[in-house]
């Protein structure tokens, strides 16, 4: 009982955490804790309703991942083409998808598990959890990383995370935060993620931008607060309460 008890309440403490949550970046840190506390080494939101001709990188919403690794997936130019990305399209309910690297045969998905398995990180196993939202349509939170099966309390937990955070996250993305700041909703979002340690790149990705927008974006913040590059922008915003 008492390992129950310790459960529910540690479910108590996630759900006020999500519900105190007011943008992408608070979304990017819980979601990251949430994988390490299962004991994945990353996370990954996609959405599946879009067309199936698009790159697997270009469902991407949110991720956690280096932005090589999640381009390493599409190389077969597309989510079709790509047989774990067509599994993950399809999937229907939560379940484990564990890539066996000895032997010479691999199940669907294991091309694009394969991948991730060569890395150093050996990211051998995912967990995806299907989720859907009536105005963006179906998506998946997966969870990528080496560690033992999971069990059916972590399977119940971590897809009741699931939910929550990608419930959460099309709100805050749906409301843009109002700050006392001469910076605008885009330019402190794109800076949120500089801080965060993403490129332009995947900032880009991550905000459905370009990357010359994104540095656009990120030159107006320097220009502003009178910044020679992105660290010292990043350092004022914080000291100024422009960004937390």
């Amino acid at each position: 009982m008492t390992g129950l008890a310790s459960r529910e309440q540690d479910m108590q403490v996630i759900r006020q955490r999500v519900d105190q949550c007011v943008s992408q970046f608070d979304i990017f840190r819980l979601l990251r804790e949430i994988t390490e506390q299962f004991g994945f080494k990353y996370f990954l939101v996609a959405n599946t309703s879009g067309s199936p001709s698009g790159a697997f990188s270009e469902a991407v919403v949110i991720t956690s991942a280096p932005s090589d690794l999640i381009q390493e997936y599409g190389v077969n130019g597309s989510t079709v083409a790509n047989s774990l990305a067509a599994m993950i399209r399809e999937v229907g309910a939560p379940f484990e998808y564990r890539h066996q690297v000895s032997g010479g045969s691999q199940a669907d998905g294991g091309q694009a598990l394969a991948v991730a398995a060569k890395t150093e990180n050996a990211l051998c196993c995912w967990f995806i959890v299907p989720v859907y939202d009536p105005d963006h349509g179906a998506a998946v939170v997966c969870f990528l990383g080496n560690r033992p099966p999971i069990s059916a309390c972590e399977t119940a937990e971590i897809t009741l995370y699931a939910h929550l955070m990608h419930h959460k996250l099309r709100q805050v993305s749906a409301k843009p935060i109002k700050t006392e700041s001469p910076l605008t909703d885009r330019e402190r979002e794109c800076l949120l993620w500089t801080a965060a340690g993403k490129t332009s790149v995947e900032i880009g990705r991550i905000l459905d931008l370009s990357e010359h927008t994104v540095n656009h974006y990120l030159n107006n913040v320097a220009r502003k607060v009178g910044a020679v590059n992105r660290t010292q922008a990043v350092a004022y915003a914080m000291r100024h309460g422009y960004i937390d």
